[in-house]
C-alpha cells in the first residue's frame, strides 16, 4: 500500500512539474564571486594558517576543526570574523555578472561559509537565497558549527531537481565536484589549475562572461 501510495505520488509531482521551464544556477560564493572571508581574517591577523581553504584540504569539517582551533589559540571572536566579511567587496565584474544572470535565471548561493559572517557579502549581491552552515557562538566565541549535511550543495540541487527544475553550478574548488556531480551541467570559475586539471571533463573559465555564454549554451530555454 505504501509503495503504490508512494508511485502515485510521485506521478502526481511530475506530472504537475512538467510545465515548468525554469532553471537555476548554483554557485558556489568564496572563490567564485566574493574573495575569501578567511584569507581577509589572515591579511588582519598576521595568522597564516586561516590562508588554508578547501583549495588545500578538501574536507570541510577537517578545515573548520582546523579553522577553530586557530580561533580558540589566539582568542579571535566571531565578530573579528563578521569585521573581515564586512571588509570584502565582490570580485571585479561578480555584481554586473549576477544582474545579467538573474534576466534568464533563478539565482541560488550553495556555500560552505555560515550565515553569522556572510550577510556582508550577501547585501553586496542584492540578497539571493543562501544555502549555508550555522556557528554555535556564546558571548562572541565561535564554540562549534553546525553543518546542514555533509554534501549540502548535492542535497540541495537534488531537492530542486525532484520539483522539476534544471540546475546548473559553478564552483573553483574541490568542494563543488558533488554539485557538478548531480546538476545538469557544472563549471569551474576562478579555479586553480592544479585543481581544475584533476577534472578535465569539466570545462575551466577564468572570465565571467565565459561562464554566462555556457549557460545560455546548456540552457533549453534561452535562447
Amino acid at each position: 500500500l505504501h509503495t503504490a501510495y508512494r508511485r502515485q505520488r510521485q506521478m502526481c509531482i511530475r506530472d504537475r512539474v512538467k510545465g515548468i521551464k525554469m532553471e537555476i544556477i548554483c554557485f558556489d560564493m568564496e572563490g567564485t564571486l566574493t574573495p575569501e572571508i578567511w584569507e581577509q581574517v589572515a591579511y588582519n591577523t598576521g595568522i597564516e594558517d586561516f590562508n588554508k581553504t578547501t583549495r588545500d584540504i578538501p574536507s570541510y569539517s577537517e578545515l573548520m576543526d582546523f579553522r577553530l582551533k586557530v580561533m580558540s589559540k589566539h582568542g579571535l571572536k566571531l565578530s573579528d570574523i563578521q569585521r573581515a566579511s564586512s571588509q570584502l567587496d565582490l570580485l571585479p565584474g561578480a555584481e554586473d555578472f549576477l544582474l545579467a544572470i538573474r534576466e534568464n535565471f533563478q539565482v541560488v548561493i550553495l556555500s560552505d561559509t555560515f550565515h553569522e559572517i556572510a550577510k556582508p557579502l550577501m547585501k553586496k549581491m542584492g540578497f539571493p537565497l543562501l544555502l549555508c552552515h550555522n556557528f554555535e557562538v556564546k558571548d562572541d566565541k565561535v564554540i562549534s558549527y553546525k553543518l546542514r549535511h555533509e554534501q549540502a550543495k548535492k542535497q540541495a540541487i537534488q531537492g530542486f531537481q525532484s520539483m522539476g527544475y534544471r540546475c546548473f553550478a559553478a564552483g573553483d574548488s574541490y568542494n563543488d565536484i558533488q554539485m557538478f556531480d548531480v546538476a545538469e551541467k557544472g563549471f569551474f570559475i576562478n579555479a586553480p589549475v592544479k585543481i581544475s586539471s584533476q577534472y578535465p571533463e569539466i570545462q575551466s573559465f577564468d572570465n565571467y562572461l565565459d561562464l554566462e555564454n555556457a549557460f545560455k549554451e546548456n540552457s533549453l530555454f534561452v535562447k
